[in-house]
């Protein structure tokens, strides 16, 4: 183990003393001691000068801390803005992208994409099966929870959807999925496979492949974004329909859906007070660019032309608002035709006049201070624009980015550091970090986005209406905004991944890496240590079978080929060498009970089989556990009227379990008990 090292181990008092005892061994003809001596005031102050160094040796900075968690391999994250989904009615207008929303709290949300003109409107949600449609529009607008798929899910059963109108491109889709009680499921990786295999298919066009799923085979809520091809009519009702069938259930839960729609769209807690954009022209005057934003429209334009020397501001431009934003006509003459941008439009808030441009002096360490109003910055699309000594000597505009700390860059990286505290910008001392020239308007913020990260955190019934025009729109709650992580809450989490194991040592560690498994929903995994359900007499060493129980539907659910082959490869990585490791799905063993018992009259024997089959319900517990009649009587003691229990007997219906001596059902260690008859006698008192 290391041991922390305390290097402030010493005081003033005691410093002075040690020094003046030396003195004797040091100097002999020195036998003035006292404080008035001039050679005891020097040496008093070098003991006041040690001291302070040892404390400052003995202390870990903020920057040190942080680079040594880096050392370890954590980065600190940073904050996040929260984000939620506008339920946008058909007959809405179009909107651009960042169009402002917000709150009576006058929390400010923007439009994280725009709103088209033409959008696809669900017009009915059918449900196909035995020849038969049932229309579940009603269900799917009310959030009613319903199954698609139910029936096994078989290829006579599927999910209709008909839209109004053709989309131009793609079609994107949200989905409502109601979540099962009990274990959630594992996010996924890229190697894992879906839980359940789903057809697509758009009739007249075919099957199609998803371009985009989020709801991993509609296991929770979020987007499919689906192609429109161009052969996709309009068939029955006049209508263009989409047909989703499920293909192959897979052993887990049914997809249950309470919600569908094809007009949600993102919205961030943020406001954007500067942005910049990029393009790519010709090089000839009359160039024209468009800027899909909101605030782009209204906003202080600063644009500035690429030559062969570097960036120029230019005013040879003239800017018309236009449908979805901003449409430019630039004078793009002597632009360097490189293939590179060569245009940068800049738009600045004009509610914040003069707070986003600086006068700088040149000097090194140079600050200027942002007025955000407590909010707090996106540091990750914190950019600025300074003026900047070229190699050539030249004086030109160059963009700067932010950094964590400049004492890792070099004397030409134009960088600056942000404290979030002090709401400050820091750049270089020419020896970490470049300076920046002087002059005025020296410095321009061309990327500063704002947010109150977790205050943006709203439930769904809040109001909130866009700022142009009042409109109030339903949403969901928004979610996901969150501070930059702090270095203490750095510290706890890496605490906890190097309390994580990633490799299993332990039939614990089998147990907790099998549960782990991305993409899946397990109930319960046992490891079993030597034991071969091929050979179940014989004990093998370095061998491990782990017995496997997704949460699925049903009494029994048990694993099928996918789901065993997804733990085998969780295992295959977290194994230790030279162990074979094998996953196995929990077997069910059928058993009969019998049993006496002296119960109040209003008792029914209803009540007492629902205890029974709760009892055995299949879980981590019941794998590999015997039944016990002394437990069963105390759990079935506990219901109300249950006086006495008189007689409980379990039999096992096949050769793979037997009672021992205590009347025990005993089973394979893979195996569960599985209740099929019931035979009870309740006597009244």
């Amino acid at each position: 183990m290391l041991v922390s090292r305390r290097l402030d181990d010493q005081r003033y008092d005691e410093i002075v003393a040690e020094a003046e005892g030396r003195l004797p061994w040091l100097c002999p003809v020195w036998t003035d001691h006292n404080a008035h001596d001039p050679g005891i005031t020097i040496l008093e102050l070098m003991a006041w000068y040690k001291e302070m160094q040892q404390y400052q040796m003995d202390r870990l900075t903020p920057a040190i801390q942080q680079k040594l968690l880096e050392l370890a391999g954590l980065r600190l994250r940073p904050a996040q803005p929260a984000r939620c989904a506008l339920e946008i009615p058909p007959e809405a207008p179009p909107r651009p992208a960042l169009a402002r929303l917000a709150t009576l709290e006058e929390a400010c949300f923007e439009l994280a994409e725009p709103i088209p003109a033409r959008r696809p409107c669900l017009e009915r949600v059918l449900v196909a099966r035995d020849g038969g449609r049932v229309d579940v529009s009603g269900l799917a607008a009310d959030g009613t929870p319903f199954q698609p798929f139910a029936f096994g899910g078989t290829a006579d059963t599927s999910l209709l959807l008909g839209f109004g109108q053709k989309p131009e491109e793609t079609l994107r889709l949200w989905f409502q999925v109601h979540q099962p009680d009990g274990v959630q499921r594992n996010p996924p990786d890229r190697q894992a496979r879906l839980p359940r295999t789903l057809c697509w298919e758009m009739e007249g066009a075919g099957p199609v492949e998803p371009l985009q799923d989020e709801t991993w085979a509609l296991s929770w809520s979020g987007y499919v974004t689906l192609p429109a091809p161009e052969a996709w009519q309009a068939g029955e009702d006049g209508l263009w329909w989409l047909r989703l069938r499920q293909t192959e259930g897979g052993c887990e839960e049914q997809v249950r859906l309470s919600g569908l729609s094809a007009g949600r769209y993102q919205a961030l807690q943020q406001e954007t007070r500067a942005a910049s954009y990029f393009f790519t022209v010709n090089g000839q005057a009359g160039c024209r660019v468009q800027i899909a934003s909101a605030q782009a429209r209204k906003a202080d334009l600063a644009v500035f032309l690429r030559d062969g020397m570097g960036w120029q501001q230019t005013g040879r431009y003239e800017a018309h608002a236009a449908a979805q934003g901003l449409e430019l006509e630039v004078d793009a003459a002597g632009a360097a035709l490189d293939g590179e941008d060569n245009l940068l439009v800049v738009c600045q808030d004009p509610d914040h006049p003069g707070e986003m441009v600086f006068d700088a002096k040149g000097r090194p360490g140079e600050q200027f201070q942002l007025r955000v109003e407590g909010q707090e910055v996106l540091t990750d699309r914190l950019t600025l624009l300074c003026m900047t000594l070229q190699q050539d000597g030249s004086v030109r505009p160059a963009l700067w980015h932010w950094v964590e700390e400049l004492s890792v860059c070099g004397p030409r990286d134009r960088v600056f550091t942000y404290d979030p505290r002090r709401e400050i910008i820091t750049f270089g001392d020419g020896l970490h970090g470049a300076v920046v020239m002087p002059g005025p308007g020296a410095v321009l913020v061309t990327g500063l986005v704002l947010s109150r990260c977790s205050g943006g955190n709203i439930p769904a019934d809040s109001l909130l209406a866009f700022q142009e025009d009042g409109t109030r729109v339903e949403h969901s709650a928004a979610w996901g905004g969150r501070e930059a992580e702090t270095l203490a809450q750095g510290r706890a989490r890496l605490l906890a991944e190097l309390n994580r194991t990633r490799k299993c040592l332990s039939a614990e560690d089998y147990e907790r890496c099998a549960r782990q498994t991305p993409g899946l929903r397990l109930a319960g995994a046992r490891a079993l240590p030597g034991y071969d359900p091929d050979a179940p007499q014989q004990r093998h060493s370095a061998y491990v079978s782990v017995v496997v129980l997704p949460a699925g539907e049903g009494r029994r659910p048990q694993a099928d080929r996918r789901f065993l082959d997804a733990v085998d490869r969780q295992l295959e990585r977290c194994r230790s060498i030279c162990v074979q490791a094998r996953t196995i799905a929990a077997q069910y063993v059928p058993f009969s009970l019998t049993g006496r018992l002296t119960a109040a009259p209003g008792t029914s024997q209803e009540l007492v089989r629902r205890a029974l089959e709760e009892y055995f319900a299949p879980c981590q517990q019941r794998i590999g556990a015997p039944g016990c009649p002394g437990e069963l009587a105390a759990a079935l003691q506990k219901l109300p009227g249950i006086f006495r229990i008189e007689q409980l007997e379990l039999r096992g219906m096949d050769q793979r379990s037997y009672r021992n001596a205590a009347g025990d059902l005993v089973i394979p260690p893979d195996g569960i008990l599985a209740l099929e008859r019931v035979e009870l006698e309740l006597r009244r008192p």
